[in-house]
């Protein structure tokens, strides 16, 4: 297989910033990433509309976690704090961003978060999210931001949660498709930089495919002079894959967004079963 035919360039990583502990772990992981492969960083701040327009309604309250009272929420007040957030997540990005290294920029849009993350992705060769906005009730299920990425979003994106981190293997779902070939290229790409060892599990939809897939990724790998260990799922089923992954470690996985396991709500809830980054590739 010709080594070039999924090129990997990284020239700008994207990394929306809401000041959650799950965002600035994505912001680490981004600024690693772009001193890495010579990219630019840039913050994203997005000052929700949502919340703006919660302000007109004369009968919405705020009340604090550290007390009962009941306070009134006011447009100026709430717009003055979403300028104060956005200085200090500028500042945040250009103190990691200087300490690795690598060229920044910051901007502050306004409107529905998950509309302006697509919007702004659009023109990033990676977007790092981190899974802010977990449910208390329901503690894996993703926010709106990852759920309208997960199912809408286009190119490579990765999903951090804070405590993840890259260690080995990192694992690549493969299933014979092209899609699945550029999983593996870029993640051969990436984790070369890293030095990371490579886990490939084959997912054939049917037996007698596996010896075929088992080729074509051996092939892939040796294009690029590495070595992968290969382990054959018995199945596609989403718990299978969830129980393979989990059962070799929290490293990254890369998933080609394909099939009916693989897109939607079944991507969805494969990425919350897990503890490991997720890299998806469109």
């Amino acid at each position: 297989m010709n080594r070039d035919k999924f090129p990997v360039t990284l020239k700008r990583i994207l990394v929306p910033l809401d000041a959650s502990e799950h965002s600035m772990a994505a912001l680490d992981t981004a600024a690693e990433l772009a001193a890495a492969q010579g990219a630019e960083l840039e913050g994203l701040f997005v000052e929700d509309t949502n919340l703006l327009q919660l302000c007109e309604f004369p009968f919405v309250r705020e009340v604090s976690l550290w007390g009962s009272t009941l306070r009134y929420v006011d447009r100026t007040e709430t717009e003055r704090q979403l300028r104060i957030r956005a200085q200090r997540l500028k500042r945040i990005l250009g103190d990691v961003a200087k300490r690795h290294e690598v060229p920044w920029k910051f901007r502050v849009t306004r409107g529905g978060v998950p509309a302006e993350v697509l919007a702004a992705a659009e023109n990033a060769d990676l977007t790092i999210l981190g899974g802010s906005g977990w449910s208390l009730s329901r503690p894996r299920m993703a926010g709106s931001t990852v759920r309208t990425v997960v199912s809408q979003g286009r190119g490579l994106t990765l999903i951090m949660q804070k405590g993840m981190s890259f260690n080995p293997p990192v694992q690549v779902l493969f299933t014979g498709s092209e899609l699945s070939e550029k999983a593996l290229s870029v993640a051969l790409s990436l984790s070369r930089k890293k030095g990371l060892s490579l886990l490939l599990l084959i997912a054939p939809d049917k037996k007698e495919m596996q010896e075929e897939m088992q080729r074509k990724a051996k092939d892939i790998c040796a294009a690029q002079s590495v070595q992968a260990a290969i382990k054959v799922l018995q199945a596609p089923e989403l718990k299978k894959i969830a129980s393979a992954v989990r059962s070799y470690g929290p490293g990254p996985l890369f998933i080609p967004c394909e099939g009916p396991h693989l897109q939607g709500e079944s991507l969805q809830e494969l990425i919350a079963s897990l503890n490991n980054p997720v890299f998806l590739i469109r």
